[in-house]
């Protein structure tokens, strides 16, 4: 009775296993205080960033895996007018959206990635942290913190960033004191310990064509430094 040798996976296989170890399109959020133009600036990103890629994806705060309600999907002109969960409901809240982070990111996120789609998201959960008010987290700063931990991390992001008065220029949604308030955070992102090497604070009090150009010029950049290992793995 002959043996015969076992085939070797098809290079399709072997393909698609390297692009989900190590994907040809980045995973991106938009971040920044309200008045910093971040739907302005993902507009025109995804145009000049978008073509090389198979096709772009684009999601607002988390992956919308798990069906949930519509906050946070629609435009908010009061976004601290209604009053914070209680902390039961805040704990819930928090577990719901890290299911969804965490599920979302292995069934539409990763293999999008890997597809090669460039994947953009508008706020992500470190905007909860940052502005609790806004998505009525009344439960304890350590256990969102705690659960921002065991979430998936974008590859980079790009956080916008302009003083209260050009802030207040664009937006008057908040106060003047939250809008200065909101620009110091979002700087502390940039510079936290945690997100060292994927944050990158960029300036938008630019002409929107410049910040644009800088946003693509960073992702550029990483793509340079993710082809350059995927070449030379060692």
């Amino acid at each position: 009775m002959s043996e015969h040798p076992a085939s070797a996976p098809s290079p399709s296989l072997l393909r698609s296993i390297r692009n989900w170890i190590s994907p040809p399109a980045p995973f991106v959020a938009v971040m920044g205080p309200d008045g910093s133009g971040k739907s302005s600036v993902i507009a025109e990103y995804l145009r000049a960033v978008g073509p090389p890629f198979a096709g772009t994806a684009c999601f607002h705060l988390r992956p919308h895996l798990l069906r949930g309600s519509s906050e946070g999907r629609t435009a908010n002109t009061d976004p601290h007018g209604q009053k914070p969960r209680g902390t039961l409901m805040s704990a819930a809240k928090l577990l719901f959206l890290w299911a969804d982070y965490v599920l979302g990111y292995c069934i539409r996120i990763r293999p999008l990635q890997a597809r090669s789609t460039l994947v953009v998201f508008d706020r992500y959960y470190q905007d909860l942290l940052i502005d609790a008010r806004r998505f009525r987290y009344g439960g304890p700063r350590w256990l969102a913190r705690l659960v921002g931990a065991l979430i998936p991390m974008p590859d980079l992001m790009l956080v916008l960033d302009a003083p209260a008065h050009v802030l207040q220029a664009r937006k008057q949604e908040v106060s003047a004191a939250e809008s200065a308030r909101q620009a110091d955070a979002y700087r502390a992102v940039f510079s936290s310990a945690a997100l060292r090497g994927r944050a990158v604070l960029v300036d938008a009090t630019r002409p929107l064509e410049q910040v644009v150009n800088e946003c693509a010029d960073r992702t550029l950049a990483l793509l340079a430094t993710r082809t350059a290992r995927r070449s030379h793995p060692d």
